[in-house]
């Protein structure tokens, strides 16, 4: 038997289909050598169709192809080398798509991990640049609450909803949208309180169990619905105006 195995062309060294082309032309049924050789039919057809990853251990396999090549007159060390010529290429293939997909592996999760971190610094770029261009706008508002005596009437009015009744599930339903540019801050059913800047187009919904107070930071900058009815606004643009929904009687 030959040690050294250059350059198999694995198209070329079948060892399972050489011996079923030797046994159909001589005419002998698989049974037959499934019977003589004593292993099961269904081990035989693996053998013949070459299914490696099927086969039992290497040592068991060269023992059945040499009773099987004795069996049909064929040379049992030709048939062996065959096999192993063949199962070496097998083992390579196995390695290389092996490889292979470790390698892929790898890039896609270098791949996710720098996109993930892409996403991230996109999502606070933006943040960081809406937070310049609003903080301005917050700083003023903060500025004038800081003035308002929410009790009295001056620079700031409080607007009454006495005539707006809550819908019919029980809720307040708020909708606002913004005409010019504005700050807003809302608290709802006395939770904490939200703040936003608002810009033309813009538009919220709102909704509430029991009571909506509202800081405008422009009056003329919102016009608000109220269950679907327009909620009076008194004053003029740059005004701060302060409003609660609904005041009771």
């Amino acid at each position: 038997m030959n040690d050294t195995i250059l350059n198999p062309d694995p198209r070329s060294i079948a060892f399972g289909r050489y011996l079923k082309s030797m046994r159909t032309q001589m005419g002998i049924p698989i049974e037959t050598v499934a019977d003589e050789i004593r292993i099961s039919v269904r081990q035989l057809s693996l053998i013949e169709a070459e299914e490696h990853q099927q086969l039992p251990d290497v040592v068991y396999v060269k023992g059945i192809l040499r009773a099987y090549a004795r069996f049909i007159g064929i040379d049992d060390d030709d048939i062996v080398d065959r096999y192993a010529i063949n199962r070496s290429v097998y083992e390579k293939m196995q390695t290389t798509e092996a490889k292979f997909f470790n390698y892929n592996k790898k890039v896609l999760f270098r791949l996710c991990l720098l996109t993930g971190l892409l996403i991230i610094i996109i999502v606070l770029s933006v943040y960081m640049i809406y937070g310049s261009l609003a903080n301005p706008l917050h700083k003023a508002v903060e500025n004038h609450t800081e003035k308002i005596d929410y009790i009295a009437f001056g620079a700031v009015e409080k607007l009454t909803t006495d005539s707006f009744a809550v819908n019919q599930n029980g809720k307040l339903f708020l909708q606002i949208d913004a005409v010019e540019d504005t700050s807003l801050k809302i608290i709802i059913d006395d939770s904490e309180p939200l703040e936003y800047s608002l810009h033309p187009m813009d538009h919220m919904e709102l909704e509430a169990s029991s009571k909506i107070k509202l800081l405008v930071g422009n009056a003329a900058g919102v016009k608000i619905l109220l269950n679907e009815r327009p909620v009076f606004i008194s004053g003029k643009s740059g005004d701060v105006v302060y409003i609660e929904l609904p005041q009771s009687k």
